[in-house]
Formats: C-alpha cells, sequence, structure tokens
C-alpha cells in the first residue's frame, strides 16, 4: 500500500501483519486494530451472567460412626 490516500495513513494489521490504509481497518472490542477483512464480532456468550447456583443440601446430617466386628461377632441388628 505505497499509493496516496487524502487523509489515511499506513497501518499495520494486529492479526494478519498486512500493511493497509486507515480507512480500511477497524478497532475490535479488545483494542486491536485489523483490517476489515479480519474483523471478528464478539463472541455473545462472552456477555452472559451466570445464576447464582445455590450449593446447600437440603437434609445435612452426620456421617454415622464405623462398627468394627471381629472374625465370626454378629451384632443383634444382623438376627
Amino acid at each position: 500500500m505505497t499509493h496516496f490516500v487524502d487523509g489515511a495513513h499506513n497501518v499495520i494489521c494486529d492479526r494478519t501483519g498486512f500493511k493497509v490504509k486507515s480507512t480500511d481497518t477497524r478497532k475490535e472490542w479488545n483494542g486491536r486494530v485489523v483490517r476489515n477483512k479480519s474483523f471478528e464480532e464478539r463472541q455473545p456468550q462472552d456477555l452472559l451472567r451466570s445464576v447464582k447456583d445455590r450449593q446447600r443440601v437440603d437434609d445435612p446430617r452426620p456421617e454415622g460412626t464405623d462398627t468394627f466386628l471381629t472374625t465370626n461377632q454378629v451384632q443383634a441388628s444382623d438376627l
């Protein structure tokens, strides 16, 4: 791009590295100056708000204690 354009100057595209005129560039949401062919819209998913997750157990109960039996020992509840 060595030709003269009134009111324009040469710019290096941040994405491709091509030299283009300033009238053929656009600024992206992230601050990059890119040529019109390389311009990308911002992803709509970036603008979504998340829903707060309720991380609570409805009926919390402590874990029971472990009961270890010796060999051939039977508990009354097993009979």
